[in-house]
Formats: structure tokens, sequence, C-alpha cells
């Protein structure tokens, strides 16, 4: 199969007007509602000599803070969450010589990117140079899957300008709690806090390890391949170090104009509690190691890249007349394709799946602004998303009650597992609007699908208990001569009018 690229569906660091660091690696992630991938320097890894903020995000996958308060109520959070920034998939470590790209600093110049919104290819060239002088492109092709959500592929290639030498490429993952070195002091950035524990699980012929956080009490699989049928020569080895842990290494003597490529698949897996992913590890893994095994980083593409085309097909939205207008409008559109969880556990966060920014929460944004886009093209996802909402009813229930109200739901303004994250009340769990949001939502959906047993099985009963929630927080009254219903001390969506009576929106 091949797609032909349109210019229409491309982005192209030559066209950006910023060619920041830390903007290119949000613009040119790529992702697929599972997971996101941030496009870091990719000989950055865990090493804070390059200013980068790397990271693979997976979509539900967090860790707690404690939230410390000068005087504590009841109802208020105990702590903190934060989407977890797990091992960059990018990385790849580079020996030329005597020079080793994890010890000495190596220069690493944008020459190109663009990101193909068509296929969901990622497709960069880098110019490095080592402190000797010595010089060498790097062409990486990136993408996520949207054929298998669970599948990350990434090619790198390598071509020696000005050089003849032994080169020796290393693809290790051996740390998580990924250390970042950024220069953004913005509220609104979350820096990790979540600790990770990282175990390689032995004899499996292939790198695999199991990651576990401490607070939250989940853990993931995942698990690479690198395809040896694409480069014989040279061999690419599975091995182990002395210190336990497992990758692959090749090493071969590299000629100026010379171009060699590894590629490679990640299986990246679901969020499972900590007892069961330690105990059915084995299993997990096997089940990871199906969608990677016997095929190529090209199969995959090509699979991903046709579910993208469906999606187009679908969902575009063509205005003439001004083709930068339109180029944005397809990026927007791209991004929710990328960031909408597809699990019924998970939603979109804040800022999609490009980074930790707001904590990777979940707002009101989902049901006002982003779902009714699936429900006119996908509703298969929009379904999914609202069923995240119902899946933490009962946690919404159970927030009423230690509120005193004894009856309805109460669902958080930011959370990412249901319960509230939102530290601050007037700015946060005060905005109550949020349940007339998912109640509305449920209501789009339901006039535009026609889904009944959707309203039959779980809609109505989310609809019913933020309606008793309304009855409970608000009270009938006398009002200018007139008997009526009144929602006092809200705070509205524009967060600046804290605690009003009556905001027009609830």
């Amino acid at each position: 199969m091949r797609i032909e690229q349109s210019p229409e569906f491309q982005i192209h660091l030559q066209n950006l007007r910023s060619k920041e660091p830390l903007f290119l690696e949000t613009i040119y992630n790529v992702g697929n509602g599972h997971f996101g991938v941030r496009d870091s320097n990719p000989l950055q890894g865990n090493n804070l000599d390059y200013i980068g903020s790397p990271g693979l995000f997976i979509n539900g996958f967090f860790d707690y803070n404690d939230v410390s308060y000068g005087e504590k109520y009841t109802g208020y959070p105990e702590n903190d969450q934060i989407i977890n920034r797990v091992f960059d998939p990018r990385y790849i470590r580079i020996k030329v010589a005597d020079e080793d790209s994890a010890i000495d600093h190596f220069t690493v110049d944008n020459i190109d990117k663009n990101l193909d919104m068509q296929t969901g290819l990622l497709h960069e060239m880098f110019s490095i140079t080592t402190p000797e002088n010595r010089n060498f492109n790097l062409v990486v092709e990136s993408f996520s899957s949207l054929s298998k959500l669970n599948v990350y592929g990434i090619r790198y290639s390598i071509i020696p300008t000005n050089f003849d030498e032994d080169v020796e490429i290393i693809k290790l993952h051996n740390y998580v709690n990924q250390a970042t070195h950024q220069q953004n002091e913005d509220v609104r950035v979350s820096q990790s806090i979540g600790e990770m524990q990282l175990d390689f699980i032995p004899d499996n012929g292939q790198p695999s390890y199991l990651i576990t956080t401490f607070r939250s009490q989940q853990g993931i699989i995942l698990t690479f391949q690198a395809n040896e049928n694409v480069a014989p020569d040279p061999k690419i080895d599975y091995f182990k170090d002395e210190n336990n842990q497992y990758g692959y290494r090749s090493k071969y003597h590299a000629k100026k104009g010379s171009e060699k490529n590894f590629e490679f698949l990640f299986a990246i897996g679901d969020i499972h509690p900590l007892v069961n992913a330690r105990v059915y590890a084995d299993q997990y893994l096997s089940a990871l190691d199906n969608y990677i095994r016997g095929t190529s980083f090209q199969s995959e593409l090509m699979a991903s890249a046709q579910v993208w085309q469906t999606f187009w097909l679908h969902s575009d939205v063509k205005i003439d007349g001004d083709p930068q207008i339109q180029l944005c409008l397809r990026f927007n559109l791209f991004e929710l394709n990328q960031s909408a969880g597809r699990d019924e556990n998970t939603s979109i966060p804040a800022k999609g799946l490009t980074g930790n920014g707001y904590g990777g929460h979940f707002f009101w944004d989902t049901e006002m602004f982003m779902l009714a886009f699936f429900t006119y093209t996908q509703p298969q996802i929009a379904k999914k998303l609202l069923m995240f909402r119902y899946h933490t009813l009962n946690i919404a229930k159970q927030q009423a009650s230690e509120f005193s109200l004894p009856k309805g739901a109460m669902y958080a303004w930011r959370t990412i597992n249901g319960y509230e994250s939102s530290s601050y009340w007037l700015a946060g769990m005060a905005q109550f609007h949020i349940n007339a949001d998912i109640a509305f939502a449920i209501e789009q959906y339901y006039t535009i699908t026609g889904d009944d047993d959707f309203l039959k099985k779980y809609g109505f009963e989310i609809i019913l208990e933020t309606a008793r929630f309304w009855m409970q927080y608000g009270n009938f009254t006398e009002l200018d001569g007139k008997h009526v219903f009144v929602i006092n001390k809200v705070t509205g969506p524009d967060e600046y009018s804290a605690l009003v009576d009556n905001n027009y929106y609830n």
C-alpha cells in the first residue's frame, strides 16, 4: 500500500514561526489515545545536559502527591494526581570511535521535521556533531499506531558525512522517573512527582519491563523488539549487561555517505492494579508480544495509516480561501483524535497526551468542547468517553456524601481516577457546573445518535444523580416576590467570579 502525501496535511518545520525545543516537542508529538510520545532530542534520554522535556505518557497512568493545607476541611482531597512521565522510547545511545553520546556532549541540530497528518508519520533529520568534529545525519521516523493502540514504532538511519569509523548503537531503557531540564516557570506545567519502579523481566528474548507506581498502586508492562530482517548487516544483538539490564546493540564500521537503518517496535501495555501486574506479568507480556511479533515497522505503519485515512474521510473539515487556517483546523482535528481515551477508563487530558500540563487531568472541556466532535464523527469514541463518567459515578456520589449531601452525585472538577484532585476550593471544587456539563453531553449524544441502550443502561442514571445533586445543593426561596429555585455559592466557568449566587451557566 502506498499513500500519497498531500501538502495540505503536512506540518513542516520550516513553516513554523518558533523553533524553541519545548514547543517543537509538543507540536510534533505522536499519540493514539492510549499513550503519547513527546518529540524529544533522541540523544537526551535521562541526561540533564540537554534542555528538553522528553517522555512517554500513558493515559490514566498516574501517581499521587500529598496536598498540604493550612486548615483542612471535610471533603478536601488528600492527594494531588499527576500523569507519570515514563522513559522516552525515542532515546538511542550512539558511539562513534571513542566518543559516546551518553557521556560526551554531542551537538544536535534540527535540519528538518515533518508531521504527515494523513498517515500519522513523523519524519525528522538531525545533524549531529561530536566533540571531535565527527558529523553524521540521523534520520528518525516514528508513529503511534491507531490500528493497534499498544504499538509504537521508531526507525533510525545513520549517515556519516565526514568520517569512516566504528559506530555502535545501543537501545537500552534502564530508567524511570525521567529527568527533565526545562526553562519554564509556567505554573500550569507540572513537574513529574510520581515515583515509579522499573523491573526488568528476564529471559524473554527481548527487553521487557514491569513499571509500577508507589502510591496509586498501578502497574504496566512494556516490551520492544528490533527488526533483525531490515539490517542483517550490521547484526542487531540482544544483550544483558553486568547489571542484568537488557537491550539491543549493533557495532559496525561506518563509511562516509553510507546509510544504516535500525527499527524497533514497542508494545505498551494496559494499566493494571499493581498486584495483578506482578502476578500476571508473564501473561500480559505474552499478549503484548503478539502485537509486535512477526511484523515490521512498515507493516504496522501502513495498517495505522489506513485508520488515519478512514478518520479523515469521516472527519475532515474543508474551507476555502485560507490555507493556513485550513492547516490549523486539521492539526486540531489530528490532536483531538490522538488524545481521546478509548477504553472507558480514561478521557482527554487537559494537554492531550503531549505532556503533564495541568497534571494530565480530565476537566469539563471534554464534555463541553471536544465530545461533540466525536459524537458527530466517531460516536463509538464519544460513548467510551461518556462511559468514563459512568464508571466514576459512585465516586461522585461518595464525594457528594462527604459534603453532607445524602443524595446525588458531585463530579470531580479535575481528576484522573474520578477522585477530586483540585486543592483550591474557589477555582476548583466549587465549579459545580461540571455536573451540568456531563448531563448536557449525554443529552447531546443521545439526541444525535439515538442510542437508547446507552441512555437506559448508563446515561439516565448519570442525569438522575446530577439532578439530585442540584436539588440538594439548591433551594426554593422568595425572590422579588416570586417563588424560585436558586443555586447559591458556585464558581462559574470563567473562574474569576468565585462563589457567586445564581451563576447563569448553572
